[in-house]
């Protein structure tokens, strides 16, 4: 592994950092093919710990929380995920990894980042807006690239911004395996691509609630049926007192009606609202989808005690990523849940 590395971080001498904001403009690609470049190189980012590059990515653990994307408030890095404020510039770090499996050497290219709606399936390039581009060399080894968003839209009527990002990796040398309408698909083939669906959610103990979106797509040219499937990768929500309620609105919610009302783990409570019994292991069943749709579902946490560590909570839209095809992962959120009184 090589020692040249290029951090685009505040007060570092090999900075270069460029914000082009290109609304929903055409996204164009750089073609070619892998079999016939004598140059090749290949830079990739990571789908998830342990992600080493390989085409398509074997692994079955979602793909859609890469570790190599951070979200943060200034350009002196942070830690972990921070909130993204209306208005305000937030500063995304990228990790390029030069080690791949398909070539090495220095490789020049240009990361772009992009901005979806915070939730499960979408539509590659229709919902996506492109915010930022970096032109950079990827050295063997790391490199991180810092790409700020100025002026972080409001993303509908819930408090706050949520987003999904997703890094396209664009480089002469290292061209893209395949892209599709499906992001998600886009995201396995090509280690070019990754997707970073993190919403960090600070929840005061007592409250009435912190509120987040998820937005639900639909890939394919018919309707779909769908589920929400929750999951709780590490310390349960259960034990700071907490609860999680599911909004579906009026149209969801009859459709979820209209197709049996099915579920594991959960309750209808009045109105539109579904409560989640067990945070690990609940699923809404059988949620209509209809082409190009996003509808929103809102999701309220609560807790009654304050906890030392971030508490996990994991949402995962299941359909048919094509028509006709097996209910299977097409895309979700990690909400990371800080709870803390006042």
């Amino acid at each position: 592994m090589g020692t040249s590395r290029l951090r685009l971080a505040l007060g570092v001498a090999l900075t270069a950092v460029l914000a082009v904001s290109l609304g929903g403009a055409a996204l164009a690609d750089n073609g070619g093919s892998r079999a016939a470049l004598s140059n090749r190189t290949d830079a990739y980012t990571r789908d998830q710990v342990g992600d080493n590059g390989t085409e398509s990515n074997p692994s079955t653990v979602p793909v859609w929380a890469s570790p190599d994307i951070r979200v943060c408030q200034t350009a002196l890095g942070c830690a972990a995920d921070q909130p993204l404020i209306v208005g305000s510039t937030a500063y995304i770090f990228v990790t390029l990894n030069n080690a791949g499996p398909y070539g090495s050497g220095p490789s020049s290219g240009t990361l772009n980042v992009y901005s979806t709606l915070l939730g499960g399936a979408a539509t590659w390039s229709s919902q996506f807006t492109q915010f930022g581009s970096v032109a950079v060399t990827a050295y063997p080894g790391v490199t991180t690239v810092t790409v700020p968003w100025v002026n972080v839209p409001d993303d509908g009527p819930l408090p706050g911004a949520h987003f999904c990002l997703l890094t396209r990796w664009v480089s002469p040398t290292d061209p893209m395996t395949s892209e599709g309408p499906n992001a998600i698909a886009n995201t396995i083939a090509n280690n070019n691509i990754s997707w970073h669906n993190v919403d960090p959610i600070n929840v005061s103990v007592g409250n009435v609630g912190t509120q987040s979106p998820f937005h639900l797509g639909n890939v394919t040219a018919t309707a779909t049926l769908n589920d929400l499937a929750f999951g709780q990768p590490g310390r349960r929500l259960e034990t700071v007192g907490g609860t999680i309620i599911v909004d579906l609105g009026p149209a969801l919610f009859q459709r979820w009606q209209q197709n049996g009302a099915k579920g594991t783990a959960i309750r209808a409570i009045g109105g539109t609202r579904i409560q989640v019994l067990d945070p690990g292991k609940a699923r809404i069943s059988g949620v209509t989808v209809n082409p190009g749709e996003r509808p929103q579902v809102a999701l309220t946490f609560t807790a009654t005690q304050a906890a030392s560590e971030i508490i996990p909570i994991t949402v995962t839209q299941f359909g048919p990523g094509k028509a006709g095809a097996a209910p299977t992962d097409i895309g979700g959120v990690e909400y990371r849940l800080t709870v803390g009184r006042g």
